[in-house]
């Protein structure tokens, strides 16, 4: 790409006053209710409000809700909904809609952002088994007032992300409304959708906010490596992200320089180990030796050309700063020694396995395989289309894969319970630890921040000395902006700041 940019005009604005981003594809079905997904949960977020919102700093704020109330062992909540807050539909929202939300996305089959952050809710399995309508643990006390009781303490039940729809409007129009209707109470809402290829939203002239800072926002997939970028360079688009595998060529260019945005992310990267799949990755040793084999410094210094951070832990630094961990560091010689201990001398014995991961990452991997199979460890590279790649995954249907987990709230809890709790659905190796399970209780149960941050370093150092997973670094958000979108349109959660 080296001149690319200087060759080609600036970005500028349309003259239409629409804001076009560029991702590299937009999901097929993007159902608020039922989203678990970065990229839906980008797009949703121009129509679809939650229970409090973060701002750039990743502080919670209310959102429609505007005051939450726990009790002392944080098993009930006390919820103020938002007065004069009105629907794409029309309708006024109240607290019975909150209510049908939840209860809508949690009728439907899988897993979804939703599902984790209900969990605890009384009622919540029965409703799951469609053996009840509704979530017991739920009551409107009024238009303005909702009480939610938990089976277990649940310290940060509002802060999850929930859609919140019009049920009512979503039920009538059938059981795909939410490719044709608009039924959020957001800063923009549907004006067009065509699946996988594009989407548009227009100004919802109601919206709580006020007035958006663009007409129209058209959501545009562009595919991955190069399209986004040379689309931004056309003027075909106004905002997208850098992958991995360009990162290096954008920020080497002076011609991006102006054009570049980035901010950390609120997220855990990692190598997912199965040992049901090969025996060697139930052996500690052999996890260890893996971690030690990457040099993570230099890869988030020449390979991220320094927008990167490494992370000690499973919990980003900036949720958690936690003293009680141990360096990753980058020891070869020590390898070869736990390879020898646990019988693998230079990797000798180990079932040859695939690393699989999606066609944007494939550059970044080859080091760690390199690392990997230059120590006898015999790890063979596989690229899968990303939609299957999301699907397997999530069945653990691979010997070892790159999975990500993005933050949808500011507490350590999002990446603690919800990824390695013994009943988690996104577990995503299965690991299991009675004396995590009791740490996660007792800080469920502590509603002070500061308190529960106590808890939530021993469970961390928990996780890490087993290292079931290998952290790998974390790369900023890196964008290509024009000169109309400010710096902190992009959040550290990998959302959009359409407000």
């Amino acid at each position: 790409m080296a001149g690319l940019a200087a060759a080609l005009p600036r970005p500028a604005m349309a003259a239409s006053g629409t804001l076009r981003i560029g991702l590299k594809s937009l999901p097929g079905g993007l159902n608020p209710l039922t989203v678990s997904d970065l990229v839906a949960r980008q797009v949703l977020g121009s129509m679809y409000e939650s229970l409090t919102t973060v701002d750039s700093k990743g502080r919670i704020l209310p959102g429609l809700a505007t005051r939450w109330e726990a009790s002392d062992d944080a098993r009930r909540w006390r919820l103020t909904i938002r007065d004069g807050v009105t629907f794409h539909t029309g309708r006024r929202l109240t607290a019975l809609d909150v209510k049908r939300s939840f209860e809508a996305a949690l009728t439907g089959d899988g897993a979804n952002f939703a599902v984790l952050a209900l969990a605890k809710v009384r009622g919540f399995r029965e409703l799951r088994a469609k053996t009840a309508g509704d979530l017991s643990g739920i009551t409107v006390a009024d238009d303005r007032t909702l009480e939610v009781v938990c089976d277990e303490p649940c310290a940060v039940f509002p802060f999850a992300r929930l859609n919140i729809v019009d049920v009512e409007a979503a039920a009538q129009a059938g059981p795909e409304w939410f490719r044709t209707l608009s039924a959020g109470t957001g800063p923009y809402r549907l004006v067009r959708s065509s699946d996988g290829i594009r989407m548009d939203v227009e100004a919802n002239p109601d919206w709580r906010g006020g007035s958006v800072p663009f007409e129209r926002v058209s959501f545009l997939a562009t595919g991955i490596g190069n399209d986004g970028i040379t689309l931004f360079n056309d003027s075909q688009i106004d905002f997208t992200f850098v992958d991995t595998d360009a990162l290096r060529g954008v920020m080497d260019d002076p011609g991006f320089k102006r054009s570049l945005s980035s901010v950390p992310r609120m997220q855990m990267r990692v190598v997912a180990l199965d040992p049901r799949r090969v025996k060697a990755f139930g052996d500690l040793r052999v996890r260890r030796a893996m971690s030690l084999l990457i040099d993570r410094a230099a890869m988030a210094e020449r390979f991220f050309r320094g927008v990167a951070a490494v992370h000690n832990g499973i919990v980003p630094p900036a949720l958690l700063s936690n003293e009680r961990l141990e360096p990753l560091a980058y020891d070869p010689a020590l390898a070869k020694r736990l390879l020898e201990e646990a019988g693998y001398p230079e990797g000798r014995g180990i079932e040859p396995f695939q690393v699989t991961i999606v066609p944007e990452y494939r550059r970044e991997f080859v080091y760690y395989v390199s690392q990997w199979n230059n120590a006898g460890i015999p790890a063979k590279l596989a690229i899968a289309p990303r939609q299957e790649f999301i699907a397997r995954s999530r069945r653990r249907d691979y010997d070892a894969f790159l999975f990500g987990w993005t933050a949808t709230y500011p507490d350590p809890m999002n990446f603690l319970d919800e990824l390695f709790s013994s009943g988690s659905r996104f577990n995503p190796v299965g690991w299991t630890s009675a004396q995590f399970d009791r740490l996660i209780e007792r800080a469920m149960a502590i509603p002070d921040q500061d308190r529960r941050a106590e808890v939530y370093k021993d469970a961390e150092r928990l996780v890490m000395q087993d290292l079931p997973v290998i952290p790998l670094v974390v790369p900023d958000y890196v964008a290509l902006r024009g000169n109309v979108l400010s710096d902190n349109f992009i959040t550290p959660f990998g959302g959009l700041n359409f407000g």
